[in-house]
């Protein structure tokens, strides 16, 4: 059985508007989302309030319920409190994971695609996911069916795939083997993808009456050999739109076009080091 948080009564925090939750103990834990509501009641005593919380840890999904009630004239001396714990909910089957990516991983790419050239809320990677899945639930819901899970915080839903760089071995593969899908969420939490290209064909011949122009600096390595472009990224978000051997096709926002919705392409193979 878990047990319970030091709630830390003492400290009034259930009496301020807005109340002081999650409590320390419970942020201590992880990353974690919450909501309240209040309710009252008066009687010939006084007022009693009662202040209902929950918080959700976005790791697990286990959630908390916490009661917390007490009599206004004197919170201290008579409050009182409850706490429910609910588990982490069962991983789902491969059949579960097939049967969500049929009810939504076609619509989820749709919307993302109808998406590009245009800035999503505050134009943070993170928001085009988030609208999309809500926009998409309340969909869902105006049809009688059920919508799919909104985001926690950068927990989008069941993980089918972690990668590391630095790992032995080699990620060649692995997508097909996880069975990545257009509508899937791709969460990069550091990486570097390190692209070398093949030089430009040569330009045409300086006529010989016009003067040779001076090389632009650092461009000299560029006209004898090879290009190397490096993206870095840290904490970023992006809806796959496609899969084809180790490359992953993204629409994205805030990457490769500043605070909107645009495509690139991440080549496993080109990631230099990284986590996703």
């Amino acid at each position: 059985m878990p047990q319970d948080f030091d709630l830390n009564l003492t400290s009034l925090w259930y009496t301020k508007n807005p109340p002081a939750f999650p409590v320390p103990s419970m942020t201590a834990k992880g990353p974690c989302v919450s909501t309240y509501t209040w309710s009252w009641e008066q009687d010939f005593t006084g007022t009693r309030k009662t202040l209902i919380c929950a918080v959700r840890w976005t790791d697990t999904l286990a959630v908390t319920r916490v009661h917390v009630r007490w009599h206004d004239s004197d919170p201290l001396g008579t409050v009182e409190s409850n706490q429910m714990h609910i588990p982490p909910p069962a991983p789902p089957s491969e059949q579960d994971l097939l049967d969500a990516h049929q009810a939504y991983g076609a619509n989820v790419a749709a919307w993302a695609a109808a998406a590009v050239g245009s800035t999503v809320g505050d134009g943070e990677c993170w928001t085009l996911i988030h609208t999309a899945l809500l926009d998409l639930a309340d969909t869902y819901r105006r049809h009688g069916q059920e919508p799919p899970r909104i985001p926690q915080g950068r927990d989008h839903g069941h993980r089918i795939l972690a990668l590391d760089a630095a790992a032995p071995g080699s990620c060649a593969g692995l997508l097909h083997l996880a069975d990545v899908r257009a509508g899937d969420i791709l969460e990069i939490k550091s990486a570097h993808f390190r692209i070398v290209e093949d030089a430009p064909p040569p330009s045409a011949p300086t006529p010989p009456s016009a003067p040779a122009p001076a090389p632009a600096p650092g461009t000299e390595q560029w006209k004898q050999g090879p290009r190397e472009k490096n993206i870095r990224m840290t904490h970023h978000s992006a809806i796959i739109s496609r899969v084809s051997g180790d490359v992953i096709s993204v629409i994205e926002q805030n990457g490769s076009v500043p605070l909107g919705v645009g495509l690139e392409s991440y080549n496993l193979a080109q990631m230099d080091c990284g986590l996703e």
